[in-house]
């Protein structure tokens, strides 16, 4: 059996985020895309400090990417006076969040990047099942499963925490499931809202997730 700790939503304007990278850490994170100030916040919020050294992976999807850096780059190539700068070609590449975040979280042993091409969908499902396999085999303490995206004015990260044994703070119990449930919520970017609403309402008892790749399978969340 696999257990959700936490899921929540965090919403900062430009200005906002590196303000909350200067409060999660104590200083500001120089030189980094939004993205990873995202993946800084998120992490912290969803790991206690004393769980920040145990074994965890983190896998994260995003609809946006790292679009606005990407335009950024382009414009210096093809209009600028000169070579764009080494950073500005870093801050394109969305593998870099997991390189500076993992300094930070000692504990952090795998992360993985999957770029999303719908706006309206995601793949949380495919998320969540990998999160669940790799805690089953006991490749970690924690996975965090999260939708990271930066959209000019707004970034916007979606956040679950999974752990493989029952805690005093997990929330729900969730399994993969082949029944066929009608009223499966579909696989949005912001599903971690529903979930936090499904938790603070209190009814039904369970939740199912249908997965878009595979109608036949689904997640089931459970109250404890």
């Amino acid at each position: 059996m696999i257990y959700l700790e936490r899921a929540f939503s965090q919403h900062f304007t430009p200005d906002e985020l590196p303000a909350a990278v200067r409060a999660a850490l104590g200083k500001p994170l120089r030189r980094a895309a939004a993205l990873t100030q995202l993946a800084v916040v998120g992490a912290f919020a969803a790991l206690p400090e004393a769980a920040r050294s145990q074994p965890c992976a983190l896998l994260w999807q995003s609809t946006s990417g790292p679009r606005p850096e990407t335009l950024t780059l382009l414009n210096e190539m093809c209009h600028g006076a000169g070579e764009p700068m080494p950073y500005d070609f870093l801050a394109t590449q969305p593998a870099i969040a997991a390189a500076q975040l993992q300094p930070l979280l000692p504990g952090l042993r795998s992360a993985s990047h999957l770029p999303l091409a719908s706006d309206t969908g995601a793949d949380w499902h495919l998320l969540l099942t990998l999160a669940a396999t790799w805690l089953a085999e006991g490749r970690y303490a924690r996975v965090l499963c999260a939708q990271l995206d930066h959209w000019g004015e707004q970034a916007i990260g979606h956040w679950l925490s999974l752990t493989a044994d029952q805690l005093e703070t997990s929330q729900a119990s969730l399994q993969i499931t082949s029944q066929a449930i009608d009223d499966a919520h579909a696989d949005h970017p912001d599903f971690p809202v529903a979930l936090a609403g499904w938790l603070e309402a209190g009814k039904p008892s369970t939740l199912t997730l249908r997965s878009p790749a595979q109608p036949a399978l689904a997640v089931e969340f459970a109250r404890l």
